[in-house]
């Protein structure tokens, strides 16, 4: 996992969609299965915002910021079905979102405004990861194992994590989308 350098006065954020049981722990398993480390840190996820440097400080405006994004938008059923892979760019492989994917995208680019305003390493692609930086049979095997994967849930909001120096999430805060 990448984190970003941290300056005096930071620490890493990052923002993601939860994902439900029975799927989340199937997830986490299988990525665990496959040796990938991130498992024990970060339940599967959907992920709006990567690790992020932001200044402790500024943390009240940036509850306030992803607030009135909440307020903005509105549930949506997410549908993940499937697997690829961004190989040769990068060596990940994952589960797609295939329903909910444009809702997904306006949301973190939504997020990525104002105090959030970063430039990320490589473009927005929704995605459940399942292997990261492991060897090409790896991967090979989290895309066989998930061919046939689907699970669909409403997703009622969005979630605010602190992320250690391991890469461990843990919860700040939880954000309610408005009520349709």
């Amino acid at each position: 996992m990448y984190l970003p350098p941290l300056a005096d006065g930071q620490e890493w954020i990052g923002i993601i969609i939860a994902i439900p049981e029975p799927w989340v722990t199937h997830l986490t398993e299988l990525r665990r299965s496959l040796g990938d480390e991130q498992a024990n840190r970060v339940p599967a996820h959907i992920t709006l915002l990567p690790p992020t440097a932001v200044n402790t400080r500024d943390r009240e405006a940036l509850i306030h910021h992803l607030s009135t994004i909440a307020q903005r938008h509105q549930a949506f059923t997410v549908t993940l079905r499937g697997s690829d892979s961004f190989r040769p760019v990068s060596p990940v492989a994952f589960v797609k979102v295939d329903g909910g994917a444009q809702e997904c995208t306006e949301l973190a680019e939504d997020i990525r405004s104002g105090i959030l305003d970063i430039d990320l390493r490589f473009p927005y692609h929704p995605h459940v990861t399942l292997a990261h930086g492991l060897d090409d049979a790896s991967l090979d095997a989290a895309l066989d194992a998930t061919t046939d994967f689907e699970a669909s849930w409403k997703v009622p909001g969005f979630r605010l994590d602190r992320v250690d120096a391991s890469g461990h999430y843990s919860s700040m805060a939880l954000f309610d989308f408005e009520v349709n």
